[in-house]
Parts: C-alpha cells; structure tokens; sequence
C-alpha cells in the first residue's frame, strides 16, 4: 500500500519537528510490516532531507510463535551486539508499531516475556536516554476492533490526534512546567483516589511530540519513596496481551502496598512481582492532547487524553527534566480519568486540573 498525503505529513513532523533531522545523519527505521505506507513515507523524507535511511522491518504474528515454542534457552537468549551495534550506528530512531491481533500474548504466561524484558530493556536504555527516538502506533483493524470502533474512523481519529499545532502546545504545556518544577507536593483526588505524590526538587518535561506521536503531557518521576494513598485507575491496559482494569492501587513511603484489579488481576501481580523497582513509580503526568477524547485500550494515546493523568510504575527516565532513579525492567503507565465530576488535582494547595479542565 503506498503512503497517503497524510503519511507524508505526519512522516515530515517526525523527522523535522521531532527528530530535527540534519544532512548526513544515520536514521534507523523500526517498522511493523502492516504499517510501511507510514514506514515508506518516512523512508523517503528521510532521503529528501539528506540523511541516510535504514529499514529494518519486523513481521507481524510471530511473538506468538516465539514464546510458544522456544526453549527456556532461545527465551534467555539475546543477541546483544547486533542490537547494541544497531543502536550504535543510528543518530535517531524511528519506531512505527503495528498489530494485527494485540491479544497475540494473552495464552503465554507473563513470567516468560519479562525473562527477556529484563534482559533485552538495559540494550534499549542508550537509545531511550539519547531523547532522540520517536514512536508511533499505526491504526489497523485490530486496533480498531479493541476500541470499539470502525476502521474508517479511527485512521481519520489516529491523523486528527497526531497532527496538531505542536508549536502551540509547547507554549501551553510550559505554564504546566513551571508550576510543576516550582512545586512540592500533588494532590490527587477523585473515584477511590485520595493520593499526595512528593515532587521536591523535581523538574517537568513538557512534551510536545519529541517522542511519541501523538503527544500532549506534561511529566516528571515523583519523589521514589514519598508516595502515600490510594489511586483507582479507569482506563483500562493491556499487559503483555492480557487485559487489566478497574486498578485499585494502595502506596507507602512510595510503594505499592496492596494492588487489586477487576479484571486481570493476575497479570497485574505478575507485573509487580518483575523486580523490586516495578512497586514504585517513575513517572507522574498530565494529559493535555485534547484531540484525543477516548480512551482507545492503547496507552500511547490514551495517556496523552486531555484531562486524564497517568502514573508509570518501573523505570524513571534519566534526564535532568522528567527523570529520576527509579530502576526497573518495566515502565508501565496507568491511566486516570480527572473528567468527571469532582476530580481535582492540587500542586501546593492550588487547582491545577478540575473536572478535566486545566487551569493554568
């Protein structure tokens, strides 16, 4: 299928607005094979801006096959200087994702997929601390089906969400920044959340479509051990194919203390148990893409909904702004739903976010 006008735009704001993409730079491209329309559009722009492309295109289906059939050794294993060289050799990364079943995993069991989460997230770490990565869900009808929606109208929902006045964003999203990097505590509440999150000497990233498409947050990693309350989180996830919603989480001196969800439970403790950093949080956001109005059981977007926050246990990232030292295996975002009556958001006692609305 070749690239639409609209895959060109959008390949166009993520090599120049997101990449900032210069003459003779490497550009390695990681594209599902059910989205090269997008895949080739960025191929192409990349070449046009004089920089050199490499496609490096991953068949869909065969996680599947992998996890189903490989050995406890083929799962502990990983080629670790292919994956290292290929990161070293780029300058920017471009990652485009694409299912065409996104319960693919829900029959493997967790435990085996984090094996290999542990062992292949420390290769990713250079390429995610670099800042110089951009990455995108393309809609297909697999997508479309876990939302609840037609093909049609998500393609025009996915190219609505993603093409935006990122310039104007940017200067919004910076009166969020400075109020957050200015504060001490957040206080959240709302349905079954009464939860204070310690943000002392903290800084915000503002995120206007640096690194993810669409995008529309503001974000930065709590204080690790100055968590304390209950959170419920409505929009529901996926982890590693299973379903998990209705999160009810309890924190302590920034741990999880209790967790309970009304559906995937299981795959919810098994995300917990990865390792000692997956109990406490990396990040703590605002969705501000108020293009994006639903959630869409895609994290990607549904973190970036105007007037939700999400929270990420596992990994901190590591810059000046938004980062922190949490470690883990994982970096798994929760989404909040702030839009109903009664949610409000406090930093040092002020209305930040009420009933969905900003208020800076």
């Amino acid at each position: 299928m070749n690239p639409s006008e609209k895959d060109f735009e959008l390949a166009r704001v993520m090599l120049t607005h997101s990449l900032k993409i210069k003459p003779k730079e490497k550009v390695l491209i990681t594209v599902s094979d059910l989205a090269m329309p997008l895949g080739r559009a960025v191929y192409q722009e990349t070449l046009k801006l004089g920089a050199y492309p490499m496609l490096d295109i991953n068949p869909s289906g065969l996680e599947y096959s992998f996890y189903n059939l490989a050995s406890d050794w083929q799962i502990g294993y990983v080629p670790s200087k292919v994956i290292q060289e290929k990161i070293a050799w780029a300058d920017a990364y471009v990652r485009i994702v694409a299912d065409d079943n996104l319960r693919e995993l829900s029959q493997i069991d967790p435990a085996k997929m984090m094996v290999r989460a542990k062992l292949i997230r420390p290769l990713m770490d250079p390429m995610i601390d670099s800042k110089r990565w951009i990455l995108t869900w393309y809609p297909t009808p697999a997508m479309a089906q876990e939302a609840g929606v037609s093909s049609e109208w998500l393609r025009e929902f996915y190219f609505k969400s993603c093409l935006v006045d990122y310039a104007k964003m940017e200067k919004d999203l910076l009166k969020l920044r400075k109020i957050m990097d200015e504060g001490k505590e957040v206080h959240v509440i709302g349905k079954m959340t009464d939860l204070h999150v310690r943000i002392d000497n903290r800084l915000a990233e503002a995120c206007a479509g640096e690194c993810n498409i669409p995008d529309g947050e503001c974000f930065l990693a709590p204080v690790t051990n100055k968590v304390d309350g209950e959170v419920y989180f409505e929009l529901p996830t996926l982890a590693y194919g299973h379903e998990v919603a209705g999160i009810h989480l309890e924190f302590k001196d920034g741990k999880v203390i209790a967790a309970s969800a009304e559906r995937g439970n299981e795959a919810l403790q098994k995300m917990l148990e990865t390792d000692d950093g997956a109990r406490y949080l990396g990040e703590f956001a605002i969705g501000a893409n108020y293009n994006i109005t639903r959630g869409m059981m895609n994290t990607l977007f549904d973190e970036k909904i105007g007037g939700t926050i999400h929270m990420a246990l596992g990994r901190a990232y590591k810059d000046a702004r938004g980062g922190g030292e949490n470690e883990s295996a994982i970096h798994w975002d929760l989404v909040k739903d702030m839009r109903s009556e009664g949610s409000v958001l406090t930093i040092d006692g002020k209305v930040v976010l009420k009933d969905g609305k900003l208020l800076v």
